[in-house]
């Protein structure tokens, strides 16, 4: 409360010294001065880390970057006997002006040059987003990881009207992690492909996050398709094979529940296990002309067998 009302005195006596020298011989206020200045805070002592402070009872400055149509930077600069108000925080000083806040700044403005007397903090609300992680560190490889208690960065791409958008968020040591049904994590938690909501305050295209709740992804459904073998390895006459314990492809051509004929390519593996009747033991025995059936779950549009039902050619 002392340094609100401080602050208060501090906004009267600059309102009143504007008003007196405009009084002395209808003399306009004079140039350079400035009852204040208003807008988020995009650097602090230079540095434009997202959350980055300033230092209590210190020297510096800070960059106020004003909205509406036409922006303008301003430099802050602060003293020791500067003063500080923000709502709900008994004792505020330069520490809590960070990058990402929203600041009014009080005092004799010269060009884009504020000499402050008095700064006001206002943090913005946090924001939430969902979606799929798509990159670690800038590293989008399937699998890779944050690091346990560091600062980082992953991409989190987000559902918004109907595209994708990707945004970036930004983690320290004290961001708390959190893993469905694991309880508390860390950052090495969080890998590309998992799906995550962050939390925390919006800095440009930045989210500074104060929370992640990382939720893992549910394993697909297999799909079970049964049917008749219309091409191997991308061959569709009659009698063709595969080759034993080699990677390959089949198509299976089946019926849906509509009478619709849908053509379904299956890939296989080197181990991938072959099962039916007589000796059917590997991908040789699945030929044109054959019914096969397979189990195995989508990707890119082709069914990745777990496994495969296959008989031979009746002659």
């Amino acid at each position: 409360m002392k340094h609100a009302r401080r602050f208060t005195r501090v906004t009267a006596l600059t309102v009143v010294a504007l008003g007196l020298t405009a009084g002395v011989a209808g003399a306009a206020a004079p140039k350079g001065s400035a009852p204040s200045v208003g807008g988020s805070v995009t650097a602090v002592n230079g540095d434009t880390t997202p959350g980055v402070c300033g230092t209590a009872g210190g020297t510096g400055d800070f960059t106020l970057t004003t909205g509406g149509a036409t922006p303008s930077v301003h430099t802050v600069d602060v003293t020791p006997a500067t003063s500080f108000v923000q709502k709900k925080v008994a004792a505020p000083t330069f520490a809590n002006v960070c990058v990402g806040y929203d600041a009014t700044a009080i005092g004799v403005q010269t060009g884009f040059v504020v000499a402050a007397t008095g700064v006001s903090i206002h943090v913005p609300k946090s924001t939430h987003i969902f979606g799929t992680v798509t990159g670690i560190g800038g590293v989008a490889t399937a699998g890779t990881c944050g690091t346990a208690l560091t600062t980082g960065t992953f991409s989190l791409s987000t559902l918004v009207s109907g595209s994708q958008v990707v945004t970036t968020v930004f983690v320290t040591p004290s961001t708390k992690f959190n893993v469905a049904h694991v309880g508390t994590s860390t950052f090495a938690g969080l890998c590309v492909g998992s799906i995550a909501q962050a939390e925390g305050l919006t800095v440009g295209a930045t989210v500074l996050a104060n929370s992640v709740e990382i939720k893992i992804p549910k394993p697909p459904t297999p799909v079970h398709v049964k049917g008749m073998v219309t091409s191997v390895n991308g061959t569709s006459t009659a009698g063709t094979c595969g080759t034993a314990a080699t990677a390959g492809s089949f198509v299976i051509t089946w019926t849906d529940r509509t009478s619709a004929v849908v053509n379904t390519t299956v890939v296989v593996t080197a181990t991938t296990p072959f099962a039916g009747k007589g000796s059917v033991t590997s991908f040789a025995d699945v030929c044109v002309g054959a019914k096969s059936a397979a189990i195995g779950n989508n990707s890119s549009g082709a069914l990745d067998a777990v496994s495969v039902a296959t008989y031979p050619v009746k002659v």
